[in-house]
């Protein structure tokens, strides 16, 4: 199936799914190394404010400073218990943690509530090795009493080349860091599971956990998926068709994430039903490099379905909705062609 179709002006969708948001004042700066303009500012500015987060005596916060697994899981840990019950921790089963050592008890609280494993599983806790994202969002998930395999529990669908094993380990707590705008896709494509943070990471996961929390992710939430959109037709215009589906799947992992807070708002509902139209066409051009001209028909029908239903569902979606309808269009009729000179 020919994808020079699929070229169409992707201006459209760049304002298509906006929400009305409040305008929240601008904190004054607190650490020297993080000023407005930095990346982290918002976030280390509002974990500072809620004291889960604290500079050091020079005044700095350093944002590219490697964090390690015990300091991790005290910023994870601290704003979830008190000092008192933190206090009567006195020992911990892992052999390489020695008495005295100051995450401690943050490890055994953990462990006892089953957020880490230890022992017979795990005798070592390995506290000074680098923290790599899947280990930060399943400890921080878990710590907030997140049942991330529940959570789009049915949206099994792979999201990058290397986040592609639904059955990985780590996989839902990756799916939920994208519903919850945790995380993003990286400019290379991938997802980087693997990645060790820095205190600029970990402050940024947190914060945009806790703004998802209080319902204020919504938008960005549309937002990364409207961009996905825009990259699943970057991806079907070049022919490929893998990097397309990984990317209407994350479309649509975006846009439940943001009617799991928003349900009702009409926009949020119309934007499921847009990519759930996108992962149609992408399934569609999938079944048209096999020359299953049928399925092709049957999923641009669907597409062309899920589209009217947006329309519906909010105005606000008719550019884009339209748009989608052609692209089904010309990809059905394409397929009724080829299928008749077959």
């Amino acid at each position: 199936m020919n994808s020079t179709r699929l070229l169409i002006r992707t201006s459209a969708f760049l304002a298509s799914m906006t929400l009305s948001a409040p305008v929240f004042a601008q904190l004054p700066q607190s650490f020297s190394d993080v000023p407005p303009d930095h990346d982290v500012y918002q976030a280390a500015e509002y974990l500072r404010s809620q004291q889960i987060i604290k500079g050091y005596d020079d005044g700095t916060f350093k944002p590219d400073k490697q964090v390690n697994r015990a300091e991790a899981l005290k910023i994870i840990i601290a704003p979830l218990i008190k000092q008192e019950a933190l206090d009567q921790v006195k020992e911990t089963p892992f052999t390489d943690i020695p008495e005295g050592a100051w995450f401690m008890s943050y490890v055994e609280v953990a462990r006892q509530n089953n957020i880490i494993d230890g022992p017979p599983d795990k005798t070592e806790f390995k506290g000074e090795n680098a923290i790599i994202t899947a280990e930060f969002l399943k400890i921080m998930q878990l710590a907030n009493q997140i049942d991330p395999t529940v959570f789009l529990g049915e949206l099994n669908i792979p999201l990058s080349t290397d986040v592609a094993d639904v059955n990985a380990w780590f996989y839902p707590y990756i799916r939920y860091a994208f519903a919850s705008s945790m995380i993003m896709i990286n400019l290379d494509g991938l997802i980087h599971p693997e990645y060790q943070l820095t205190r600029g990471d970990t402050a940024l996961l947190m914060y945009r956990y806790m703004m998802y929390q209080q319902e204020r992710r919504t938008q960005a939430l549309l937002s990364e998926s409207e961009q996905e959109m825009i990259i699943t037709l970057s991806m079907l215009d070049q022919g490929n068709i893998s990097q397309a589906e990984f990317a209407a799947n994350r479309s649509l992992v975006a846009a439940r994430g943001a009617h799991a807070k928003r349900p009702d708002e009409p926009i949020v509902k119309g934007a499921v039903k847009i990519t759930e139209a996108f992962v149609e066409l992408t399934k569609g051009y999938r079944k048209g490099s096999e020359e299953k001209f049928d399925d092709v028909i049957t999923h641009c029908g669907n597409a062309w379905n899920l589209a009217t239903r947006a329309k519906e569902l909010s105005p606000n979606l008719l550019t884009i909705a339209d748009q989608v309808q052609n692209i089904a269009k010309n990809m059905a009729d394409s397929s009724r062609t080829l299928k008749a000179n077959n």
